[in-house]
């Protein structure tokens, strides 16, 4: 994997570890765009060890805000270069793999990706701007998610907290759409929808587009 990695002129491997407890270490020292992590990781698992580096992030946000607005989306706009993580499971439907995500994984990719899928989903990770493999994550989440519509919140509270707009950039986001198909549909840049969804994940309080996949799905907004 490091080969692979290094073999690219736009990456870089910052660090490794052999254990979940040194990964959130080096990731903490180093602070990486993207985190590949193994779900059987010793020591401490890679559900435990996203869940942990997930809430440092979140704290060093927190830490970061500031009363005023203009400082906010700064803050918000600096998110693009948190990192992210990416599940490495031998599994496609592990239960395991779906923890991670509910608990703030971006995304997932088995051990056996062609080096062609694990580099552009790297990619597609860091930029943002669509969900990693949209099948496969609407078949982890039918599997492993409750029922929809099993949330205690009334639906017409799920999206409350956004916009008409956002409510759509919401929607089309869920059903997997990357932010160029997003522009598309909706009829507005891509710039646009980058600063909705960040807005979205603000406002439900979510970590990553998949979530927002999850949410839809519980809160029986959309179905897969």
């Amino acid at each position: 994997m490091q080969m692979l990695l290094e073999s690219q002129a736009d990456l870089e491997v910052v660090g490794t570890a052999a254990d979940g407890h040194s990964g959130v270490e080096v990731v903490a020292r180093t602070n990486p765009d993207i985190v590949l992590m193994d779900i059987r990781m010793p020591i401490l698992d890679g559900i435990e060890a996203t869940s942990r580096i997930v809430a440092a992030v979140t704290a060093r946000q927190q830490a970061e805000e500031k009363p005023n607005l203009d400082m906010r989306a700064e803050t918000k706009a600096a998110d693009d270069t948190q990192p992210r993580v990416i599940i490495l499971t031998t599994f496609q439907r592990d239960e395991a793999v779906y923890r991670a995500i509910r608990t703030g994984a971006s995304g997932f990719i088995t051990k056996d990706a062609t080096p062609e899928f694990i580099l552009a989903a790297i990619r597609t990770v860091n930029s943002g701007k669509a969900v990693l493999a949209p099948k496969a994550t609407f078949d982890l989440v039918r599997e492993f998610a409750a029922a929809p519509g099993s949330s205690d919140r009334p639906l017409e509270l799920a999206i409350e907290a956004l916009s008409p707009r956002e409510r759509e950039i919401f929607l089309l986001t869920a059903r997997g759409l990357s932010n160029a198909e997003i522009a598309t549909a909706a009829f507005v840049s891509e710039a646009t929808v980058k600063s909705h969804v960040r807005a979205i994940l603000s406002k439900l309080t979510l970590q990553s587009r998949v979530q927002i996949v999850i949410y839809a799905y519980e809160n029986g907004l959309l179905t897969y």
